[in-house]
């Protein structure tokens, strides 16, 4: 189902996700879940129109807006004009690059960010500098956020993006997105240790990364593991 040129998950937990671009021919993807007491924005998009807001306004207002890491940044000062109210969160290893980066805009922690008890988001260790894994019960099963570390790109950008992103096999199709691992991450081992006990512990129906659209398949936790084993 779409509302607006939102894509539902579920309808009746108000799952929803968008892909916007960023650069040239270049997207990225935002999540949207019900929270505690309004909606929670994850990657909040960039370059909307009101009517993009608005068609969320029919699911409650915006209470928190999550930068996953710091890269997924560029949509917050807009949704902060449009929803006043709303307090912006990043993980706790992100605060000190947003502050740089973003310095007009104050970041809780995000584990100071109240859940419903079907939503978690965790901080994977071994990031440079912090990344967001949001786990969703949902009608379909789990849901997964995995940030930058799997993506499934459609669309590659022109060279030379292109280049490393075929040259690193990150594109194109669900994939461990290499070229971002090489960037974010400062522990492999870490990182798909925990990983690895996550998709143990809840293993994913439905895996919507920070760049793509979601990726659904029958054996979606093999599919998972095998790009885990590549890190």
């Amino acid at each position: 189902m779409q509302v607006g040129h939102w894509n539902s998950i579920d309808d009746e937990a108000t799952v929803l996700w968008r892909e916007y671009p960023f650069a040239n021919n270049a997207y990225a993807t935002t999540l949207v879940f019900r929270g505690v007491d309004g909606l929670v924005v994850v990657s909040p998009a960039r370059g909307l129109e009101p009517g993009d807001y608005d068609a969320l306004r029919e699911h409650g207002d915006v209470r928190a807006l999550i930068a996953n890491n710091g890269h997924h940044h560029l949509g917050q000062a807009a949704w902060r004009e449009r929803f006043p109210d709303a307090v912006s969160y990043a993980p706790r290893g992100t605060l000190d690059v947003l502050k740089k980066k973003v310095p007009t805009i104050p970041f809780c922690p995000l584990d100071e960010l109240p859940l419903p008890d079907h939503v978690r988001c965790h901080e994977p260790p071994g990031f440079k500098n912090g990344e967001t894994m949001v786990s969703i019960r949902t009608s379909k099963g789990t849901a997964w956020f995995t940030g930058d570390l799997l993506s499934n790109i459609e669309r590659l950008p022109g060279p030379p993006l292109r280049w490393l992103f075929t040259w690193t096999d990150s594109a194109p199709g669900f994939r461990l997105f290499r070229l971002a691992v090489w960037l974010l991450v400062r522990d492999k081992k870490a990182v798909r240790q925990w990983m690895l006990e996550r998709l143990a512990d809840d293993p994913p129906s439905i895996v919507v990364p920070a760049h793509g659209p979601p990726f659904e398949a029958s054996d979606l936790a093999e599919l998972v593991r095998a790009q885990l084993e590549r890190l």
